[in-house]
């Protein structure tokens, strides 16, 4: 019997499946799904059904708690994202970071509180902020300090059959079930209430030697828009109690939603799409500002396209509280033809200057949108 498993869990049609491409005879590799098309030359494939969960619930419940299978078969188990490609064997990893303690994470690459990651999860959308607001009221109230650590969840290992991993573990799902659905917020928490000791692994999960990284398999809609009253880009004074959400109304191509300034502000930061690869035109804001700033937006062809999933407007002027406005706004995403045409002009031919001026080239593809991410194209329109 085989010490090691690496697993994974794919529900829907979110992910596809990785093919493994690094033998590895130390290390069975186990694939859970409740899609019954799904097939592998190198997983095992075990499908799951729902019992009333939801595909993210499903997913969520293999991960953290892991099956009766794995705690039979395997005395030390490693989650992988389904996203992950591993670049060396999985056998080599565990046995250099599992040392000591029983379970063992990457540090997350640039924060190291609860808290902050709340705010970021705010303001990229990757929850609501409503759930996250009371998610955090429920650390606050429990008295969870500050600065206690965080980690990146794309892959840990564990020995799940120690009691206090199990503790833990079941902790973390039960909280995830009643909060939201960042399982990072819910795992420090678990981690601080049963005392679980953690071997850090000082590497950056999105650039090493170990592993890579697939884009995930699924299709966003441009559904609402996020306006921040104030500067998000100012770290320390960003608060979400500025940030607001607006649904759009969809005619065709063209985007719009009526809103009222809740407060006194010299910048409304909007974040007019969540979605890569989207063209757009006709940007037009009712209420009378000074200057307009364009992030995140390349000219190619005859369009003007948000690359990232970030895509912002900075509208600068003279906003009083109770001033009401419309915006409105043609956006398109590209076809999957037009989509991948663009990439490759992107990683091939595209040079874009920085804030500071400085000329930057990406020639790989995989790390496009997140080196992306860092960078501000900048398109100014004045009034």
């Amino acid at each position: 019997m085989k010490k090691f498993c690496v697993y994974t869990c794919i529900t829907g049609n979110y992910d596809n499946i990785n093919e493994v491409n690094v033998r590895d005879d130390d290390v069975d590799f186990i694939c859970y799904t409740n899609n019954k098309n799904l097939k592998s030359k190198t997983w095992k494939i075990i499908y799951v059904d729902n019992d009333g969960l939801t595909d993210h619930q499903l997913s969520r419940k293999i991960k953290m708690l892991g099956t009766d299978y794995i705690d039979k078969k395997y005395d030390i188990s490693l989650w992988q994202d389904a996203s992950v490609i591993w670049q060396k064997k999985p056998s080599l990893f565990i046995k250099k970071y599992l040392v000591k303690e029983p379970f063992s994470s990457i540090k997350h690459s640039y924060r190291n509180c609860i808290y902050e990651e709340a705010n970021e999860i705010v303001r990229f959308r990757k929850a609501s902020k409503e759930s996250i607001i009371e998610h955090v009221k429920f650390l606050e109230k429990e008295n969870f300090p500050h600065n206690y650590g965080l980690y990146e969840m794309t892959i840990f290992i564990k020995k799940h059959n120690d009691p206090k991993v199990k503790e833990t573990m079941k902790l973390w799902y039960d909280t995830y079930l009643k909060h939201s659905n960042r399982d990072q917020l819910s795992f420090m928490y678990a981690v601080w209430k049963t005392n679980l000791q953690i071997h850090s692994i000082d590497m950056n999960v999105w650039d090493n030697e170990w592993i890579k990284h697939t884009r995930h398999n699924y299709k966003k809609e441009i559904k609402d828009c996020r306006i921040y009253y104030n500067d998000s880009s100012i770290e320390e004074v960003y608060d979400y109690n500025l940030d607001y959400t607006y649904k759009y109304n969809i005619k065709d191509n063209n985007y719009s939603f009526n809103a009222i300034v809740p407060v006194d502000t010299n910048i409304m930061e909007i974040d007019i799409v969540n979605v890569p690869c989207v063209k757009y035109s006709d940007f037009n804001i009712s209420i009378p500002y000074n200057q307009i700033t364009f992030f995140n937006v390349i000219p190619y062809e005859d369009k003007e396209i948000f690359y990232n999933d970030h895509g912002v407007v900075r509208v600068e002027g003279n906003f009083k509280k109770g001033q009401k406005f419309k915006l409105s706004c043609n956006l398109e995403l590209l076809t999957d033809l037009e989509k991948n045409t663009f990439i490759e002009h992107l990683c091939n031919d595209i040079i874009i200057l920085s804030e500071e001026n400085e000329l930057i080239k990406s020639y790989k593809s995989h790390k496009l949108f997140n080196k992306f991410r860092k960078i501000r194209a900048k398109f100014k329109y004045k009034k």
